[in-house]
C-alpha cells in the first residue's frame, strides 16, 4: 500500500512539473508578445522583435509559447493599419491625387487576404478611384470645350486636351462626350499648319535639283549670287534650310565663318542666353576658300533633334553668341534678329511639313 502511494505521489509531481515547466526562453517570448499591447502604427518594432525572438527558439520551446496566435494577429492588425493609413492619406480627391491613390491601391493589393479582410476603409479607396476618374473625364471635356474656334495659336491647348484624354482608360475616354470635336480640332490645326508652311515656303528662295527631284528652300536671311550659289564670303552665320522631295522633308544647316584671316574652326560653341551647345566637326569635311582678300570656311550638315533644340534656343533668345574656334584662333558672332526670325520660319515650316 505504501509502495502504491509513493508511485502515485511521484506521478502527480511529474504531471505538476510538466504543467509548470515552460522554458525561460518561451516565457520571455510570451512576455514580449504581451508587451505589444494595443496595436498601433508605432507597434512595428515590438512586433518584429517578438517575431525574431519566436523564430530564434528551438522547436520544443516554440511549442510552449502560448501567445503565438496573438502575435500573428498583431502582425495582421498592424499591416491593416498601414494600408488604412495609406487610404486615409488620400483625403479630398483632386486631379493631383493620382499618385497617392495609386500608392494606396498598391498597398492594398500587395497585402495578404487576411490583411485585406481586416482593412476597414477599403470602400474609401474604391470611392477615391471613382472620383478621380470622374474628375479626369470632366477635365478632358472642359479642355476640349475651351479650344473653341481653332487657330494656329491653339497647338498647346489641343495638345493638353489630347494628353488628358490619353491618361484615361478606354472605358472612361468613351465617356468624354466631345472627344470627336478634339479630333476635328487637331485635323483643323494640321491643315492650318500646312497652309502656314506652304505660305512660308513661298516667301523663301527655292532652288531645284531636277535630276534628283529635290527642292531646297532658303529663308530670306540667306544671301545669293546671281549664278544661284549662296554667298559664303559676305558674313558669318548659322542658318538652316529645308530639303523636300515627293516623299519626305528634311532640315540642314550651315555653319559659316568669313573674315580677313583664317580661323580653321573645327568646333563651335553656341551661347543662347544661359544655354550652351557644342558642336565638333572633322576638319577634312570643312570647305575652305578665299578671294578678294577675304577667307571663308563652312560646313553643311544634317540637323538632328539636339540641333533643333539648339536652333529653337537661338530663335527664342535675347542674345546668342556663336564662337567659331580652331586650335589657335577663334571668332565670335552675335546672331542678328533677322537670322533668329529666319530660323523660326524654317523650323515652323519644317515641323508642319514633316
Amino acid at each position: 500500500m505504501k509502495q502504491l502511494l509513493s508511485l502515485t505521489l511521484v506521478w502527480v509531481m511529474i504531471l505538476s512539473l510538466s504543467a509548470c515547466g515552460k522554458s525561460e526562453a518561451a516565457q520571455s517570448v510570451d512576455d514580449q508578445i504581451t508587451a505589444i499591447g494595443e496595436v498601433t502604427l508605432d507597434s512595428e518594432s515590438r512586433i518584429a522583435e517578438a517575431e525574431d525572438a519566436l523564430a530564434g527558439l528551438t522547436e520544443e520551446d516554440r511549442k510552449q509559447v502560448e501567445g503565438a496566435g496573438e502575435l500573428t494577429y498583431a502582425r495582421t492588425a498592424y499591416e491593416a493599419l498601414v494600408v488604412e493609413d495609406a487610404i486615409n492619406a488620400i483625403g479630398t480627391v483632386t486631379l493631383d491625387s493620382g499618385d497617392v491613390i495609386a500608392a494606396a491601391r498598391t498597398a492594398y493589393d500587395g497585402a495578404s487576404a487576411e490583411v485585406q479582410a481586416a482593412v476597414t476603409n477599403a470602400d474609401r479607396l474604391t470611392a477615391a478611384e471613382t472620383a478621380i476618374r470622374d474628375l479626369r473625364i470632366q477635365k478632358a471635356t472642359e479642355l476640349i470645350d475651351a479650344i473653341g474656334e481653332v487657330t494656329l495659336e491653339d497647338g498647346e491647348a489641343i495638345q493638353a486636351a489630347q494628353n488628358m484624354l490619353k491618361t484615361l482608360p478606354s472605358e472612361d475616354a468613351a465617356k468624354v462626350s466631345n472627344a470627336a470635336a478634339l479630333e476635328t480640332a487637331a485635323q483643323t490645326l494640321e491643315t492650318l499648319k500646312q497652309q502656314q508652311a506652304e505660305n512660308l515656303l513661298s516667301k523663301m528662295r527655292k532652288n531645284e535639283d531636277k535630276v534628283r527631284g529635290m527642292s531646297f528652300y532658303y529663308p530670306s536671311a540667306w544671301k545669293f549670287y546671281s549664278n544661284g550659289s549662296w554667298a559664303a564670303d559676305q558674313r558669318c552665320f548659322l542658318l538652316p534650310y529645308i530639303g523636300r522631295d515627293a516623299n519626305r522633308v528634311w532640315l540642314r544647316m550651315v555653319y559659316n565663318y568669313t573674315g580677313d584671316d583664317w580661323v580653321f574652326f573645327d568646333h563651335v560653341t553656341v551661347a543662347a542666353d544661359e544655354e550652351r551647345f557644342n558642336k565638333s566637326f572633322n576638319y577634312f569635311d570643312m570647305v575652305h576658300d578665299n578671294g578678294g582678300g577675304d577667307v571663308w570656311e563652312y560646313i553643311d550638315v544634317d540637323v538632328y533633334d539636339a540641333d533643333i533644340k539648339m536652333l529653337r534656343a537661338i530663335a527664342n533668345s535675347k542674345e546668342t553668341i556663336i564662337r567659331f574656334e580652331g586650335d589657335d584662333y577663334w571668332h565670335d558672332l552675335t546672331v542678328k534678329d533677322s537670322d533668329k526670325a529666319a530660323i523660326r520660319e524654317a523650323l515652323t515650316a519644317y515641323e508642319a511639313l514633316k
